[in-house]
């Protein structure tokens, strides 16, 4: 069986051709809404025709973005938002982009180009957010978050968030407010509510899980009193590409999203497998996020787990949960990744590997690395001579929400 896998989004956007063995019992787990049509430029220009009316008067605006951890292809979007900006008069020099980098690397010329395209770093002003200065406070939330936010970003009158609207493993979703927290807060702000407050928290922080998630409620808190006008928010398949936008308020776009999202990220397993094959598109350097998916999804005997994350750029460097010596942390490091009880192998096929950057994926006893997904294949292929191994093939375990017909999704990271 040939499977193809879309792979290395923001580097090439290259298709990873998976080849199993036709004896293996081999499930690969669609999601249910990679069936819904790509969306049209109509589409796009009809959710932001309504902006037209609400630029009116503003001097200055900031459009606040999401970085290249994340699967919005804003480079898409851009050109029918530009054309509102024309309709509505506004001037380029009106008009700066902030990188909502939360607590990630800053982008580099090329990075800014793959997520918004040549023109706008050519016309407009592009600035990365710096969580460790020039953010202003406005005191705190009711869960006792520091509101501290980016000043170019209230500097400005008229302030617009574009991502995308995808499971997120505590907030329940990433989108909406999440643009402005934790994407433009100050790294203590962020330090106490992806720290204290999650802490606080566990049982009730889950992906998919939105309904009385004090993380939510909190970030909602946050991003009203930091007063982001209006959200764009796509719905993207296990190939970034995105079917359905909400433009409005991003307390509209929850209205609007929280309930199709689970439908549209939902993923039917028909049983517990042997092998998991769980590609990382979407998300791809933060590939660790699919080993929480597919540990789920293993017999309760144990099996392998094969991850695909084979990007040139690595795992994402991250001054809150990142590792920068031997014994050197940041502030909200939880050390190397231990291993799920039910993992007994992990595979991980990678033409980049990165010593230093391996602790996302586990410790280093408990992976296996390969450069060819072939040979992995051959060894599983070994290891299972003699009985016909189950197999699940995951198109983007970052995304992913699973189901069972008798039960709930899977805790996704």
């Amino acid at each position: 069986m040939n499977i193809a896998l879309k792979h290395n989004l923001w580097s090439g956007e290259e298709t990873i051709d998976l080849k199993l063995p036709d004896r293996w019992n081999v499930n690969i787990l669609k999601m249910a809404g990679d069936d819904r049509p790509v969306l049209a430029a109509d589409g796009y220009r009809k959710a932001l025709a309504p902006l037209n009316a609400q630029l009116k008067g503003k001097r200055e605006i900031c459009i606040v973005f999401d970085d290249l951890s994340r699967p919005t292809r804003t480079y898409q979007i851009l050109p029918y938002l530009l054309e509102v900006f024309e309709k509505a008069e506004i001037r380029d020099e009106q008009v700066r982009f902030l990188c909502a980098l939360g607590t990630h690397i800053p982008f580099d010329n090329v990075a800014f180009r793959r997520k918004l395209g040549e023109e706008v770093l050519e016309r407009f002003a592009v600035y990365n957010h710096n969580p460790y200065e020039n953010c202003e406070h406005l005191g705190q939330t009711a869960l006792g978050t520091p509101i501290m936010v980016n000043k170019e970003f209230l500097a400005c009158d008229f302030r617009i968030g574009i991502g995308s609207f995808v499971p997120h493993g505590f907030c329940g979703y990433g989108g909406g407010y999440k643009i402005v927290m934790p994407g433009i807060a100050h790294v203590d702000s962020i330090t106490y509510h992806h720290g204290t407050l999650l802490n606080q928290n566990l049982e009730v922080c889950r992906s998919g899980h939105y309904s009385h998630n004090p993380l939510l409620n909190d970030l909602k808190e946050f991003g009203r009193k930091a007063r982001l006008d209006v959200k764009i928010d796509v719905l993207v398949t296990t190939e970034a590409e995105s079917i359905d936008i909400c433009v409005g308020t991003p307390d509209e776009v929850y209205a609007r999203f929280t309930d199709n999202a689970l439908p549209h990220y939902g993923t039917y397993v028909p049983g517990q497998a042997d092998v998991v094959f769980v590609n990382t598109f979407a998300k791809g350097n933060e590939a660790t996020i699919g080993l929480s998916l597919a540990a789920a999804l293993l017999k309760d005997e144990g099996g392998d787990v094969v991850l695909l994350a084979d990007v040139p750029q690595g795992q994402v460097v991250h001054y809150l949960f990142g590792r920068f010596g031997h014994d050197v942390w940041g502030r909200l490091a939880r050390g190397e990744r231990i291993k799920e009880d039910r993992i007994k192998r992990i595979f991980v096929f990678s033409q980049h590997r990165d010593a230093a950057g391996s602790f996302w994926f586990g410790k280093k006893e408990d992976l296996l690395w390969y450069r060819d997904l072939a040979q992995i294949v051959r060894v599983l292929d070994e290891d299972y001579k003699g009985r016909v191994p189950d197999v699940h093939v995951i198109p983007d375990g970052t995304i992913q929400v699973a189901s069972w017909p008798e039960s709930s999704c899977a805790r996704i990271g």
